[in-house]
Formats: structure tokens, sequence, C-alpha cells
């Protein structure tokens, strides 16, 4: 299994609607991308999180279906509109067991 982890930290003036969009819209896309295992989002509550509020998790059955997942066009638009919203942000990408 592919597990991406992506962690963000939003500019000032975004709002929680569209913070609570944004989780959706990554939501969304399980039902978009045949290969998509699970999508789990949310907000961090760890003290130790230089900044990042919020999280997502994404479970894809191997590395094409992760690239499908990023190359797909709902995607692509969310991304884009998470960029816009962001002041950070990092990837992780991994599987376990290893591939």
């Amino acid at each position: 299994m592919v597990i991406h982890i992506a962690l963000f930290a939003w500019k000032s003036d975004v709002s929680p609607a569209q913070i609570v969009k944004a989780l959706q819209d990554v939501r969304d896309m399980k039902s978009k991308v045949p290969g998509i295992v699970d999508i789990y989002c949310g907000e961090n509550f760890s003290r130790w999180n230089e900044g990042f509020t919020h999280a997502f998790v994404v479970l894809t059955r191997d590395r094409a279906s992760l690239d499908a997942y990023r190359n797909h066009p709902d995607h692509v638009a969310v991304g884009h509109l998470v960029d816009s919203m962001e002041t950070k942000s990092i990837g992780i990408d991994f599987c376990d067991p290893p591939c």
C-alpha cells in the first residue's frame, strides 16, 4: 500500500469554511479515482505541529494509483485551490510494506 501524507499551514485570511470545503474536496476524490483505498482529512491537535494545522492522508493500492490521483483533473483543481490558501506544506509518500 502507498501512503501519501500532506500537512498544511494556512494563510491568515483563509476562513474555516474554506478549509472545510478543501478537506471535503479531497475526501470526494475517493469515489473518483480507482485504486484509492481510503482518504482521511482533519485538523491537527498535536502541540508539536510546527504550524501545520491540517492534514490529508491518502491510501492507494500502488504507485500508479497515487499517480492517477495526482493527475486527476479534480485533484489538480483542488491542488490549485489549496496552493492559494497555504503558507506552507509538506508531503510524504511511502509504501508499507516497502515497495
